[in-house]
């Protein structure tokens, strides 16, 4: 009777060390949940898996037109003469971001030979070449967007170009190009 007893008592304890433990457990993945929560809400990032491997030598990179264009922009440097390649490739890339309607090759190629001109002068940081490209986005894809929302675009391309020190003459001439395309796009364009 008294070893069914230390049996039963052994029993017992074993069940409620297990039960601890798993009840540990939830307590460590409600603390951890709890506090990426609190990581989101303050605009931290979650833990990131680890990084997949990157493309092979048989699969090219295929980037997005919003990525080509940011390439394009970075690929620019300060006070260094730009070729012709590079105003090309950039007039390319600005064509290939416009979906749906196109605007006309003209319009694209004075903006890409205005914006080569600045960034031979004056070179973006990352966060105002994200800005930019997301100015030139909404400007070639007018479809959506009230006249007073391109003018603002209009207005942000002219303010992110003064902002880096490009004389005011040069980035209206820039804008202006930007408001052309647009202007062209809601009315009809190609």
């Amino acid at each position: 009777m008294k070893r069914l007893l230390i049996f039963v008592a052994a029993e017992v304890l074993i069940t409620a060390n297990v039960m601890a433990a798993g009840s540990e457990a939830i307590i460590k993945q409600r603390a951890k949940d709890l506090s990426n929560q609190n990581n989101v809400r303050q605009g931290v990032p979650p833990p990131a898996p680890p990084p997949k491997p990157t493309q092979t030598a048989a699969q090219p990179a295929t980037l997005t037109p919003t990525a080509k264009l940011q390439a394009d922009l970075a690929a620019f440097k300060f006070n260094s003469p730009a070729t012709a390649e590079q105003k090309q490739k950039l007039a390319t890339d600005l064509m290939a971001l416009a979906q749906g309607k196109r605007p006309s090759l003209a319009t694209v190629n004075k903006l890409a030979a205005d914006m080569v001109a600045a960034l031979s002068q004056k070179s973006l940081s990352e966060a105002t070449r994200s800005r930019l490209v997301q100015d030139l986005n909404g400007a070639l894809n007018p479809a959506n967007i009230p006249a007073s929302q391109m003018q603002d675009i209009v207005s942000d391309v002219q303010a992110v170009f003064q902002t880096v020190g490009l004389s005011r003459k040069e980035a209206v001439a820039i804008a202006d190009s930007v408001k052309e395309i647009g202007v062209e796009l809601q009315r009809g364009g190609k």
